[in-house]
């Protein structure tokens, strides 16, 4: 039985992601941008603008990050082009998060941890990656990032006060699962808060 990570490789993903420029947002040409990450189509190589290097697949680890971009970017190559509507929703309401029982708890938690303090350093990560500062119903500080030209993802975080501790939330377009399952946007979101806090220590 082949494990996971074994699949989630350029040789397991690239006859679908080589169909993807100019497709679902994407501009006509080979490199694709995804945070930080400039992904070429024909070699399948990763190049990582945070550090100036290229990624390196380990296949006895599913959780890398280059594992997790064949696996978003495979799936995200099998959509139809389906533009976000602006409604947002949690991952407490994917339809298929009953069957994957993933609790995104642990990335809220990273981030609140990492930006409390300085929440400017949040926007300076998420601006770096592309993103930006935005306005929102709730919370103190709401930035969106598109992970993919489909795909944005916001966050807000809730500074501390005298009654509640400091707090982060993942928010999703609500046509993301047009998009990816909920196992796969585990994936993002676990590589999306990765990579804004390793941003923050580029900045």
């Amino acid at each position: 039985m082949y494990h996971p990570s074994e699949l989630w490789t350029w040789e397991g993903c690239k006859e679908k992601i080589k169909s993807l420029p100019g497709k679902n947002g994407l501009p006509n040409n080979k490199i694709i941008s995804l945070l930080g990450y400039e992904f070429n189509t024909e070699t399948g190589k990763i190049y990582d603008t945070l550090t100036n290097t290229y990624t390196k697949s380990n296949i006895r680890s599913y959780r890398s990050d280059s594992h997790a971009v064949f696996y978003i970017l495979s799936s995200y190559s099998d959509a139809g082009d389906v533009k976000p509507t602006g409604k947002h929703i949690t991952w407490r309401q994917f339809r298929g998060n009953k069957f994957t029982q993933r609790n995104y708890s642990n990335e809220g938690k990273r981030l609140s941890e990492n930006f409390y303090k300085n929440s400017n350093d949040l926007i300076k990560a998420v601006t770096l990656l592309g993103g930006k500062e935005i306005e929102f119903p709730i919370g103190d500080i709401a930035v969106e990032l598109f992970v993919l030209p489909r795909i944005p993802v916001i966050i807000v975080l809730s500074l501390p006060d005298e009654e509640f501790s400091a707090e982060a939330r993942i928010y999703f377009d609500e046509t993301i699962e047009s998009y990816l399952d909920s196992e796969q946007t585990y994936f993002l979101s676990q590589l999306t808060t990765s990579r804004i806090i390793k941003a923050s220590k580029t900045t």
